[in-house]
């Protein structure tokens, strides 16, 4: 039996039963479907935008009364540990807060963006590249001076293509002026971020009362912003820039000394750490509630391959009769296997191609309903291919066992056991 043979004989086998090969297209499709996005996230969440930043730390602050956390954790510094930004040490520093606002360019119809607070060292820190227009100075964001910087995809969103430079975006209810526009790195191989991103003076967002999206209330902050600022509750990352070890070992000294000296004034501050970022990349990528979803998106695809082989060996037994008449006209035992596997290779490649399709829908679905997450989800050519590899593995093993108990039948049998 030829290649052709067998390709003519798989094609005419599942045209014959139409409702019985929906299903196993079915089964295929929605356990890869869901491990091709699983492997998609993992594949995100593990990129690394910032890689050529070299020299970041985070302050990591532990307090007495905190919950439980992993040891490895970073513990942000609140409100008050503001003032470690004016340490001499660190060459570039800023602290970063962010929040959800409903963006309305001129006036116009709201559109959903992300507010990073900041100061403007951060986008030298992070390699951020500048479009048109520039960052803010300094010394802006302190009194009633609000500019915002806007990231290329910010851009395009608010001010449908049009040049934002010089132009109002009201956030939280104000005025805010646009000053630039920046290009946000993306991690190798990966897509740009396409989140609309706003960065404004972090003293404008003080100034106004934004509370942060995400806040670990270790005491109750009792509603307002003011109660907030006046605890210990950690929600102000600090990064600083420190180029070299002697500047990290000063800048290290100094915060034992700040420590020591808050203990003394009846904080209950239990230490200060200088955490590099690649740390705190690995705990972002090192995530349990991805790792769980990877997890259960292996077990689906091992449920859904056992039930196509399932599906696959009652349809053969079905066929024996048709199957011994196809030895006994000569067909051996080794073409007649590899129709069957033919066979099941069409439907999982198939389902390959389904499920690239559903898992890109479902990433991008995702992006457009979670406006807050680290990174975006997508899907790119090294899991479409993962997919493709996966589901002929999957059928070549759903259709590997049925299909040679069925070629190893003697003719005489197959066609007594159907009489």
């Amino acid at each position: 039996m030829t290649a052709g043979d067998a390709l003519r004989m798989a094609l005419r086998s599942l045209g014959r039963q139409p409702g019985h090969t929906a299903i196993m297209l079915l089964a295929f499709t929605l356990g890869l479907a869901a491990w091709t996005a699983a492997r998609a996230v993992l594949h995100a969440r593990a990129s690394d935008p910032f890689a050529s930043a070299r020299g970041l730390y985070f302050v990591s602050l532990p307090r007495e009364g905190g919950a439980v956390t992993d040891p490895r954790a970073i513990d942000p510094p609140s409100y008050r540990d503001r003032v470690l930004l004016e340490s001499p040490h660190p060459s570039r520093a800023s602290d970063l807060f962010a929040a959800v606002a409903a963006g309305s360019p001129d006036d116009g119809p709201l559109a959903p963006v992300q507010v990073i607070f900041c100061t403007s060292d951060l986008f030298g820190m992070v390699g951020a590249t500048v479009r048109s227009g520039a960052i803010w100075p300094a010394a802006e964001g302190v009194g009633q001076e609000r500019p915002v910087v806007l990231s290329d995809v910010a851009e395009r969103a608010l001010f449908s293509g049009a040049s934002g430079i010089g132009r109002t975006l009201r956030l939280f209810g104000e005025p805010f002026r646009v000053v630039g526009v920046v290009a946000l790195p993306a991690a190798p191989r990966t897509r740009a971020p396409r989140t609309a991103v706003v960065f404004a003076p972090s003293a404008a967002g003080l100034a106004l009362g934004v509370r942060p999206a995400l806040v670990r209330e270790v005491e109750d902050p009792g509603g307002s912003f003011d109660a907030l600022a006046a605890t210990d509750n950690g929600w102000l990352d600090l990064v600083v820039e420190l180029r070299d070890e002697p500047s990290r070992a000063a800048f290290q000294a100094e915060l034992d000394a700040y420590a020591r000296g808050e203990r003394a004034r009846g904080r209950r501050v239990l230490g200060a750490e200088l955490v590099p970022r690649e740390r705190l990349h690995a705990l972002r990528a090192d995530d349990p509630g991805t790792t769980l979803f990877v997890l259960l998106a292996d077990v689906l695809l091992g449920a859904c391959t056992l039930s196509v082989a399932r599906l696959l060996e009652g349809k053969l037994r079905a066929k024996r009769a048709e199957i011994a008449v196809y030895r006994a006209f000569g067909a051996s035992a080794r073409g007649v296997f590899l129709g069957l596997l033919t066979e099941v290779a069409l439907v999982a490649a198939s389902a390959a191609a389904l499920a690239i399709g559903v898992a890109a829908a479902a990433l991008e679905i995702v992006n457009r309903v979670i406006h807050l997450r680290p990174v975006d989800y997508h899907l790119e050519a090294r899991s479409a291919g993962a997919a493709l590899v996966a589901a002929m593995t999957a059928g070549l093993l759903a259709g590997a066992y049925p299909a040679l108990r069925a070629a190893r039948i003697p003719p005489a049998e197959g066609l007594r056991r159907s009489c």
